[in-house]
């Protein structure tokens, strides 16, 4: 699974000044020859969903909407988000609480998709001992500081009348985290796959999984505001795209899992498996997203929880409105369209 650290983000605000004049130059604004395809950019990291922009490529999906997507993998969110605040790529994706930092920090670009939503892929897990939340208070729970992870617990504990010094937090990887669990080291971890799954193989109490809201864990497309402003039929042939992919992911699974899953370079079952714990919205699931309101069904509410504390962290100095993000005009034109 993708490591999501919120932190990372930091690393691409000096980039800003810089960005502001550049980004997504990628897509050519003279007019365009009669049956030419558009050419865009796109960067992600390795993660299921985003696989699915490479059977969209593969079957020929953007090809039939008009586009020529070149697809620019990274190592991680860092990279990709610095090409993409960069000016050097016209659409990335990214989990949706590290889109806040670069926002608060001036940058230029929507949320035109909400790609996916966490189905019991991470959670919060704990001692047998351990019946609830509440029976934290006074002990010691492991998760990587800034990560995604991090901001669920925090919400977890808000959630449940608590705050981060009712716990003692110990910040380590994800990885170590969820070995110290298994070990007897700490009293809690908050991880994510594969080593939430060894946490409940060992016999540990779940006392929230992602399973319970997938709402607070999901990933989005971000578009940046040159090319929402100045091709919005371009962002509307993308969008339209990855719907159509998930629509031929549905209807031929196995075929879609076994070419999605060599190009993730796992097996077609560990792929399938990390497709489980995920929920690729479809349009009624996507709007609902997209529609306000005062709980975690809707994107702006729930990040501006976590933007809440990020700011309380120091991970961002400036506060945000996170529906001010959301751009719901290209998902609702598609809906138009079924």
């Amino acid at each position: 699974m993708k490591k999501k650290i919120l932190g990372s983000m930091l690393a691409v605000f000096m980039m800003f000044s810089l960005a502001a004049c550049g980004n997504g130059k990628t897509v050519d604004s003279s007019a365009k020859k009669e049956g030419e395809l558009t050419k865009v950019t796109l960067g992600m990291t390795t993660w299921p969903t985003n696989e699915l922009y490479y059977l969209a490529k593969e079957k020929g999906i953007f090809e039939k909407n008009g586009l020529d997507v070149e697809i620019q993998e990274f190592t991680s969110t860092t990279e990709s988000s610095n090409a993409f605040v960069g000016g050097k790529l016209d659409f990335c994706t990214a989990p949706s609480s590290e889109t806040i930092a670069p926002y608060s920090q001036g940058g230029k670009f929507s949320v035109v998709l909400v790609s996916d939503k966490s189905n019991g892929c991470e959670g919060l897990i704990a001692k047998p001992e351990i019946k609830s939340i509440k029976d934290l208070k006074g002990k010691t729970v492991a998760t990587q500081l800034y990560s995604v992870d991090h901001m669920f617990l925090l919400t977890l504990l808000n959630d449940a009348g608590m705050s981060k010094s009712d716990i003692n937090i110990v910040d380590m990887s994800i990885q170590q985290a969820g070995n110290a669990f298994v070990a007897g080291q700490v009293d809690a971890a908050c991880v994510w796959d594969p080593y939430f799954s060894n946490a409940k193989n060992s016999g540990g109490t779940v006392l929230y999984s992602s399973k319970d809201n997938p709402d607070l864990i999901t990933d989005a497309l971000l578009a940046s505001s040159d090319i929402v402003n100045n091709k919005p039929e371009v962002v509307q042939a993308v969008v339209k795209s990855f719907f159509e992919a998930r629509e031929y992911w549905k209807q031929n699974p196995d075929e879609a899992n076994e070419f999605m899953a060599t190009k993730m370079g796992v097996d077609k079952k560990e792929f399938a498996s990390e497709m489980e714990g995920l929920i690729i919205p479809d349009i009624d699931e996507e709007l609902k997203l997209f529609e306000e309101a005062d709980n975690y069904t809707y994107w702006g509410y729930t990040q501006n929880k976590i933007e809440s504390f990020m700011k309380e962290l120091g991970v961002i100095t400036k506060e945000v409105d996170c529906k001010d993000l959301l751009n719901d005009k290209f998902v609702k034109e598609y809906a138009k369209s079924k």
